[in-house]
């Protein structure tokens, strides 16, 4: 492996995991070039804590200026290395092989980024852990297809992005979420591959109230509609809605979960689909309760937060 490769953190009130994280950043097999860490206004003291690791350059940006992509392409900028490893600062490596195992991919000068598995933490809630480990699977995957939007699938909670590639084709930094799936849409059409690594595996995943799962749906529901130009209408909502709380309920009853959430996971899922349809109400009133896709149908639906 001849490529450098640099780590890009973004960070607000991260101070419970930012510790963790760095250390097993450095414990790595690969040392990277440099860490590089972006700030949007923490107020819980991870500064501080950041401050205690000399060689992690620190970058603050006003959180009214705050978006995924802004603040990785502030990151991206910063960093030296020829890959750029993006992780979530609440994102643990399942290994010390994590940036050896995004690294070897970058030795076939056509694969434009690398995105591994994300494992629920170890007090993930019951839907939280169906949802992430239905959606990453063990089996490696080459991603070439523009017009398949399952090629699009993309993360950067756990992800490394040849910086040249980068330089072709920045994240956009309009978006509200889902920065990571429209490069990765916008870098296969100009013939580059994206490569799913299960071995690059980090601990990632968020167990939030429901007003939080409702921001977060809303904000990335209203992202791939300004990606996809698609419609969802209330049948659509309702469908996606009955069938994730069925195998949510399927899941905890074959794993002997705790039982208490056959009670929390419809109103957990109606937070989610309700801030998932929140940004095709205003035009959606007019449309028939099962709308079609005019575009490539998202993943959205079926992906983790």
């Amino acid at each position: 492996m001849s490529n450098t490769i640099s780590v890009v953190i973004r960070t607000k009130n991260e101070a419970k995991d930012i510790g963790k994280c760095l250390e097993l950043i450095k414990n790595q097999s690969v040392q990277p070039l440099d860490i590089i860490l972006v700030d949007s206004g923490s107020t819980d003291g991870t500064l501080e804590i950041v401050k205690q690791w000399q060689d992690v350059k620190i970058i603050e940006m006003p959180a009214s200026e705050f978006t995924f992509g802004r603040s990785l392409n502030i990151g991206f900028e910063a960093a030296k290395g020829d890959v750029i490893a993006s992780i979530s600062a609440h994102a643990f490596p399942c290994d010390e092989y994590w940036l050896e195992n995004n690294l070897k991919h970058f030795d076939n000068p056509d694969v434009a980024g690398v995105y591994g598995k994300q494992v629920p933490h170890l007090d993930a809630w019951p839907p939280v852990q169906r949802e992430y480990l239905s959606f990453y699977g063990e089996q490696l995957r080459t991603q070439t297809d523009p017009d398949n939007s399952r090629d699009h699938i993309f993360s950067n909670a756990n992800s490394a992005i040849r910086r040249h590639c980068w330089e072709k084709r920045k994240f956009d930094e309009q978006l509200t979420g889902s920065e990571d799936m429209e490069w990765a849409w916008a870098i296969l059409k100009l013939g580059y591959k994206i490569i799913y690594e299960p071995a690059a595996g980090a601990y990632h995943s968020h167990n939030e109230p429901l007003n939080k799962i409702f921001k977060r749906s809303y904000r990335e529901a209203l992202a791939l509609k300004q990606i996809y130009n698609n419609e969802r209408s209330l049948g659509d909502v309702l469908m996606s809605w009955l069938r994730i709380t069925k195998a949510d309920m399927k899941f905890i009853l074959k794993n002997k979960l705790d039982y208490r959430w056959l009670l929390r996971v419809p109103f957990y899922r109606l937070a989610a689909q309700s801030g998932g349809m929140k940004p095709y109400i205003s035009f959606n009133l007019s449309k028939p309760i099962i709308s079609q896709q005019s575009k490539p149908k998202s993943q959205s639906s079926n992906s983790p937060n």
